[in-house]
């Protein structure tokens, strides 16, 4: 019974970095849109705030999914880099 948690587990970790990395692609897409000159204005920041938004929110879901260790090696990194980025700037 021990087996079945722990795929179950390396499942939903493996559909969060897909939701994680897709995330990306589709923030990717938001300048792809703004190139598009066969559609309006109109249509292509309406187009461009809706992948925005779906970006984000597989952003959270995948952080979500690949669970609080992720999330903390997350915080870390960005600390690390601000700490970087303010020793740069003195």
């Amino acid at each position: 019974m021990a087996i079945k948690p722990r795929k179950e587990n390396n499942l939903r970790r493996a559909f969060g970095a897909v939701l994680f990395i897709g995330s990306f692609v589709i923030y990717a897409l938001v300048f792809y849109v703004a190139t598009i000159n066969e559609i309006t204005i109109t249509e292509r920041v309406s187009l461009a705030g809706i992948l925005y938004t779906v970006s984000w929110g597989t952003f959270f879901l995948g952080s979500l999914l690949l669970g609080p260790e992720f999330l903390e090696s997350l915080k870390k990194f960005i600390k690390l880099g601000l700490k970087r980025d303010s020793k740069n700037q003195k």
